[in-house]
């Protein structure tokens, strides 16, 4: 049976929403933060069943209205998760480079998240 866990964080860096999904498969871990001081208002991680972990700064979360964003429904987790892992840096489980995706523009991100 899979279960959906959601924690929240504040700290001088953000506000930091945590969801832990645990299937079959293992484990994975979504993590979207509000950033205090940051060129992007929102920082997500996502750690995914094989160990792989993608970052992605944004100003946009795709499809979801920032106050309607439920880390608790899995289809917001999914697509925020699919976005990063589309969007976002990505190292393997060793830390070897999977997917270069850094570019410092807001213009880039923008049109990443569309």
């Amino acid at each position: 049976m899979a279960s959906i866990n959601a924690t929240h964080k504040i700290n001088s860096v953000g506000i930091t929403v945590k969801t832990v999904v645990i299937a079959d498969d293992g484990e994975c871990i979504l993590r979207v933060r509000c950033n205090a001081s940051s060129p992007f208002i929102w920082t997500v991680s996502f750690t995914d069943y094989d160990g792989s972990y993608y970052r992605w700064k944004t100003d946009e979360l795709p499809g979801i209205l920032h106050d309607e964003y439920n880390a608790e429904n899995i289809m917001h987790v999914a697509r925020i998760a699919t976005a990063c892992v589309k969007n976002g840096h990505g190292w393997a489980k060793g830390g070897r480079i999977i997917q270069s995706a850094f570019d410092t523009s807001s213009e880039a991100q923008s049109t990443l998240a569309s």
